[in-house]
């Protein structure tokens, strides 16, 4: 009897023992719950609200890290224009700059260097240096800044009396004396600021002179693979990279030819004057135009016009033609026409001289809409700005361009 009653006791503190537990975990099950249900309507709050407020510190850190890698693939995929004009560096290292200044509007291709984010290489042949990455801006900009300019409203006497007025306030601010003469390529335009004023050509003679020695190969003339001996009395100060070879260096028509035109190279350039003759490259020019004087080194923007339209539209007809007009758009030297006018392409060939204080470009600007001839032949203007002159002058005649109806 008394065993019986044990095991009863024993059994009833038994479930006493786990009602209280079963008891205490469901209070912690409800608890449980409850936080679980505050918890996921905080984050139901969060969330919804978060679709009206900025992103967090780590998307808007992403995105702007995404921005400038996006940024950075624009300054080495694109073109960019010089906002300063500057002397390229010739290495990181040093302090030694290259020769000649890149001016203000020069257009540039660059690659990045490795473990420096502020400098970058310019992509050229030859090498030109590296530049700081700060003082670059796309070209595209300059190209929809020109593009937004454009609105037909100049009739051709309009533009006359614009552009007159705006080049003789030019001259009265500026000094000198200046020479242009304005052509578009469906002759359906012309403009002339004493274009047939005689000036000094500079090596801006060197596009005729070239365009008449590719005209020779063309009839089976002059063979571009015949070796010219560079000698002693060939050598000559200026322009060029020839004067730095030693004597008995020999070259092929075709490479004078190419370094006339790139580096403007005076040895290439009597080199070849002497083997074809002065006599004959005088009446070439006669042939161009009845008007050109007697020599080579005196002539119009008028008639300097010519040789390039020669060139631009005899290029799709003749390999040796199209090559000449391939070299004008990859010359060495960064000014003229195509520093003034980042906003477009322009194939040139300049010619500067400072001992008489000359600047002259001979441009095509190819304009998608109204391509156009400008030579600009200038004089009187001090060195520092006698180069610079050239661009100033084309951004005048290529505003007005924009605004020609034609």
């Amino acid at each position: 009897m008394y065993r019986k009653i044990f095991i009863l006791i024993s059994l009833s503190v038994i479930l006493v023992v786990l009602s209280a537990f079963t008891i205490q975990e469901l209070k912690q099950f409800k608890t449980a719950k409850a936080d679980y249900e505050q918890v996921t309507k905080a984050s139901t709050k969060k969330v919804v609200k978060s679709k009206n407020r900025p992103r967090t510190t780590e998307a808007t850190t992403t995105e702007t890290s995404q921005a400038k890698i996006s940024d950075e693939r624009s300054i080495f995929e694109e073109e960019q224009v010089l906002t300063e004009a500057v002397y390229a560096k010739k290495t990181l290292e040093g302090s030694e700059v290259g020769k000649d200044i890149l001016p203000i509007g020069t257009v540039v291709s660059v690659e990045k260097v490795e473990g420096n984010e502020d400098w970058v290489q310019i992509k050229s042949d030859p090498k030109k240096g590296f530049i700081e990455k700060k003082i670059l801006k796309p070209r595209q900009s300059y190209i929809d800044e020109r593009e937004d300019k454009r609105q037909a409203k100049l009739s051709k006497q309009e533009f006359k009396q614009v552009v007159d007025q705006k080049l003789n306030h030019f001259v009265k601010e500026k000094g000198g004396n200046i020479s242009i003469y304005v052509e578009s390529t469906d002759d359906k335009f012309s403009y002339s600021f004493y274009g047939d004023e005689v000036k000094r050509t500079a090596s801006s003679i060197k596009l005729p002179f070239i365009a008449y020695l590719m005209t020779l190969v063309d009839q089976n003339k002059v063979d571009l693979n015949r070796q010219l001996t560079y000698t002693a009395n060939y050598k000559m100060d200026g322009t060029g990279i020839i004067q730095f070879e030693p004597i008995g260096t020999q070259y092929s028509i075709g490479k004078l030819a190419e370094l006339v035109i790139r580096y403007s190279d005076n040895v290439a350039y009597i080199m070849l004057l002497n083997y074809l003759g002065e006599s004959n490259f005088i009446q070439y020019l006669k042939e161009l135009d009845p008007n050109s004087p007697n020599n080579r080194a005196h002539s119009t923007s008028i008639i300097l016009t010519k040789a390039m339209e020669y060139v631009n539209e005899n290029k799709d007809k003749s390999t040796n033609i199209m090559t000449l007009y391939k070299w004008l758009q990859t010359s060495i030297f960064d000014d003229g026409v195509a520093v003034g006018l980042p906003g477009v392409d322009v194939n040139h060939k300049t010619g500067w001289m400072p001992m008489y204080a000359v600047s002259n470009d001979i441009a095509l600007v190819k304009d998608k809409k109204n391509p156009y001839y400008i030579t600009i032949m200038t004089t009187g203007y001090d060195q520092s700005y006698s180069e610079l002159v050239i661009g100033d002058l084309a951004k005048i005649i290529d505003d007005n361009m924009l605004e020609l109806a034609v």
